[in-house]
């Protein structure tokens, strides 16, 4: 991903921070589609699961990862481009973040065309001022038109999950880890002892022409730093919604 987007600061003055990260070349000669494919496929089921119902009688690998990542994907374009956007922002908090992701939101949906509840993604990283891992919820919109208030009801649908789900998630997650993944069950559950807020992150996926500064500036205005610990991170892709498109052709 980093041969394709570089990562710039965004500026100061608000009540959180900004991190812009711009297309470095075309993204067709930056190869994009074929990243974002691996991720969108990565991001239905991993390729331990695939293995996993490939071993059962009756089935192979082929067909178990056409049965659970090419049939899984969204029919629907407007959700294909939510799933989209999901998973760019999730490739960017690790790979420019160094953050770890546990849950994406799409990889639990048994049906691909229904409405998925919750945060888009949580991961588990360090932010701030470094002094140990924290958990970390993100609600990703991508647009391909104008829409000023995107980020503010991004912010508003995270301040609901900060205040009404997290002890319903948190043990959730340590539930489904607890056997699966002993390791990261550590880790999440390090970072609930803590007792450290939450960050949050929006993830801005944007086509050049449907950018505006303008909506960071009516998301400064209805923000609270005290309320809610939070950045945003902004992608500006030309041509972003030819890019869905190819990129989704290369599933597989």
């Amino acid at each position: 991903m980093k041969g394709w987007l570089a990562r710039h600061s965004g500026g100061s003055g608000r009540g959180f921070d900004t991190h812009i990260y711009a297309e470095k070349a075309d993204w067709k000669s930056a190869g994009a589609p074929e990243i974002m494919a691996r991720l969108i496929a990565d991001g239905t089921a991993s390729d331990e699961t695939v293995k996993a119902v490939a071993g059962q009688p009756g089935w192979d690998e082929k067909g178990a990862r056409d049965a659970l990542v090419v049939k899984r994907q969204p029919k629907n374009a407007g959700q294909r481009m939510g799933k989209f956007g999901e998973m760019l922002h999730a490739g960017i908090l690790v790979e420019f973040h160094g953050m770890t992701v546990i849950s994406q939101k799409y990889r639990y949906n048994p049906a691909p065309n229904a409405p998925v509840h919750g945060a888009d993604l949580i991961a588990i990283g360090v932010v701030g001022d470094g002094s140990g891992e924290r958990i970390v919820y993100a609600e990703t919109k991508l647009r391909t038109v104008r829409d000023g208030r995107a980020l503010v009801r991004a912010r508003a649908e995270l301040a609901r999950i900060g205040s009404r789900d997290l002890p319903a998630t948190l043990a959730s997650e340590l539930e489904r880890l607890r056997e699966g993944d002993p390791g990261m069950f550590v880790r999440l559950a390090a970072a609930a002892l803590a007792r450290k807020n939450a960050h949050c992150r929006i993830g801005a996926v944007f086509e050049e022409s449907a950018r505006s500064d303008s909506y960071l500036d009516r998301l400064d205005r209805v923000h609270s730093p005290a309320e809610l610990d939070m950045a945003v991170d902004i992608v500006k892709i030309g041509a972003l919604r030819a890019l869905v498109r190819e990129s989704y052709k290369r599933v597989k």
